[in-house]
Formats: C-alpha cells, structure tokens, sequence
C-alpha cells in the first residue's frame, strides 16, 4: 500500500515531468518537408519561417536528375513555385544543401515547360522555357551544358515565334544558319 509521502513523490515527479515537456508542445510546427525558397536553401517548417518566406516563394521538387562528370556524381534539381516559375538548382558532391545555379538569368525564375536529358552529350540538358506575356516569342529550347558545373553554359536552341497570321514558326539556330518552319 501507497503511504503518503510515496504518493506525495510520484505527484511531484509527474509535476516536473509534465512541465519540462511544455516547452517541447508548444513549438510551433507542421509536419512535411521542408520549405525550399528562390535560392534553393531548406527551412524547418516553423512560424517565424511561415512568416519570412510569403508561399509564393515556397517551392516544391520537381525533378531530380542525376548525372555524372569527370567521375562525380551530381544532381541537377528543379523547383517549382505556385505561380509556375522555376528555379534549377545543383547537387555537387559531398554537399549538404544544392546551390542555385549562377549566371542563367534567360532559364532562372521562368516558366519552365519541360527538362530532359540530352542523350549525345552527358552532364547536358536541354531547358525548355515560355516566353513572357508581352514577347512574340511562345517558347525557348536551351541546351544548358554542365560538364564544368561551376560554370554552366546556356546556349540557345530553337525558339517557337508567333508569327502576326497565327501561324507558330520554328526558328532552329544551328552554325550553318537560321531555319524557318512553319507548322501547318
């Protein structure tokens, strides 16, 4: 049988239990994944981070794509925020958190249509990019090289043209020239 000061003992234990966790509940905190913003850093989901990061600048993975360069293992990574920008970022090895990736303000905070792998060279994508509303210009194909990942290269690769008749044109620039096709 319980005496007194044994009851006395387990309340004050439970007491000093209860209160050390109140600080732990009363963090505020949503489940999920981080959230990423513009310069693909990663925050805890917490209020203060609510509140720095409006949800128009929170953004979610939208694709992750491995490749390999002069024996390292990188990742190249797309963002995609709710007004459908995006913003491609880059794993390097031995890193914890991916950087965005510098000096390709023409792909970067745009509308990122597609993204795919240009099979004939390795560590080279090809970024297909809308226009803006006020350009004739519909898309942008880019062939976003990086084989030197600190220092990629974008080089134009088509673009689709809204001709004044309607008619979208295919502008493919290669060395030999400008090709015109018109798509009928």
């Amino acid at each position: 049988m319980l005496n007194f000061s044994k009851v006395i003992a387990l309340a004050l234990t439970s007491l000093s239990f209860y209160t050390a966790s109140i600080p732990t509940f009363l963090k505020p905190t949503s489940a999920g994944e981080p959230i990423i913003d513009r310069n693909c850093h990663r925050h805890e989901r917490t209020q203060a981070v609510f509140q720095k990061i409006p949800p128009q600048n929170q953004a979610r993975i939208l694709l992750t794509s491995p490749f390999k360069v002069n024996n390292q293992k990188y990742a190249l990574q797309l963002l995609k925020f709710p007004n459908s920008t995006g913003v491609l970022c880059l794993w390097k090895p031995n890193a914890r958190l991916p950087q965005r990736l510098k000096f390709l303000s023409m792909i970067q905070d745009k509308v990122i249509e597609k993204i795919e792998r240009d099979a004939s060279h390795p560590g080279t994508y090809i970024v297909t990019v809308r226009g803006e509303k006020a350009e004739d210009i519909l898309t942008r194909a880019y062939r976003l090289n990086l084989t030197n990942p600190n220092q990629p290269k974008r080089l134009l690769f088509s673009h689709y043209i809204a001709s004044y008749t309607g008619t979208p044109t295919i502008m493919l620039e290669n060395l030999e020239g400008l090709l015109l096709y018109s798509l009928r």
